[in-house]
């Protein structure tokens, strides 16, 4: 939308009180209580309190509604705006989040630019991967560089190795978006079959890299990996049952041990507990179940820290 717009102030008031937990839940996202706030799943740093929100993790961004979709869906301003208001916009009589929920978009991957420069340089200076496991998984098509925002793609391919959704992390580090490509299928996600009954289970897609960098002198390939993008397992039924050769399943969820709430006070371990839960659940459910916990907060942490201090 390269329109300009000029809102009324009354348009503007409304669109940054829109309350972020009915709008993510509107389009499909699943939001849990966190205290007095609600957690994000797809990102838990993120608390939300009506039309405010709080990034806890190194960002450290808040705002309001309109400050939350450039955030994290990478919008500018007035296409923010006019994505709150919906067909509230100008006065039309529909509620925002029945014009939300009507928005569905088909899933289209973002063009891919024609090198992988910026998505090379941030994932290893700045997460500290391996290259090679960079290039594994750019030589699968499921990591690429996307053509005019530079993010990291990671796609999610289903059993016959369809791109069925996608996840797009920034790679400038002083603002670094987050956020699913539109149309996404949530129980698709970034994922690799190497054909053992064995699967790993992660949170986010650069948390299942690192690990993979830690343990990239093992015979890596041939066991099965998953992020969730999130806590849901949404992701893990489909893929349990487009591969019934899984027989154990390690759970690699962060270790939120010292997780503080914009108030200070300490917040629950989130990954940890659900960890636990998805261990018994699924041992119920006839998997030999185990928790795999990084000693630091993340994987990724661990790796940067074994590259700092060896």
């Amino acid at each position: 939308m390269s329109k300009y717009i000029d809102f009324t102030e009354e348009e503007i008031y409304r669109a940054a009180h829109t309350d972020i937990k009915s709008f993510l839940e509107a389009k499909g996202e699943k939001v849990l209580r966190s205290g007095s706030e609600w957690m994000w799943e797809a990102n838990k740093s993120v608390k939300i309190r009506g039309h405010l929100f709080y990034d806890h993790s190194e960002t450290q961004e808040k705002g309001t509604a309109i400050d939350f979709l450039g955030a994290f869906y990478n919008m500018r301003f007035q296409d923010a705006v006019l994505t709150l208001l919906g067909d509230d916009y100008r006065g039309a009589p529909l509620q925002r989040s029945e014009s939300i929920q009507k928005e569905k978009k088909p899933f289209v991957l973002p063009k891919r630019n024609r090198n992988m420069t910026r998505v090379y340089a941030y994932l290893m200076q700045e997460r500290k991967i391996d290259e090679s496991i960079i290039s594994f998984f750019a030589h699968l098509r499921t990591l690429y560089e996307s053509d005019r925002t530079h993010n990291c793609v990671f796609v999610g391919l289903d059993v016959n190795g369809k791109a069925r959704a996608a996840h797009q992390r920034g790679t400038l580090t002083d603002r670094p978006y987050r956020g699913d490509v539109d149309g996404s299928e949530k129980e698709y996600f970034f994922n690799f079959f190497g054909g053992s009954d064995r699967l790993y289970v992660f949170e986010a897609p650069i948390d299942l890299m690192a690990f993979l960098t830690l343990h990239k002198h093992t015979y890596w390939q041939q066991h099965n990996y998953l992020a969730l993008g999130g806590l849901s397992d949404r992701a893990l039924v489909r893929f349990l049952k487009e591969h019934p050769n899984i027989k154990r399943i390690a759970f690699c969820f962060d270790n939120d041990v010292n997780a503080k709430k914009k108030d200070g006070t300490p917040d629950e371990n989130h990954g940890q507990l659900a960890a636990e839960r998805y261990r018994v659940e699924y041992e119920r459910k006839g998997y030999e179940t185990s928790i795999l916990t990084p000693q630091l907060k993340d994987w990724d942490e661990v790796l940067k820290d074994k590259r700092t201090y060896g």
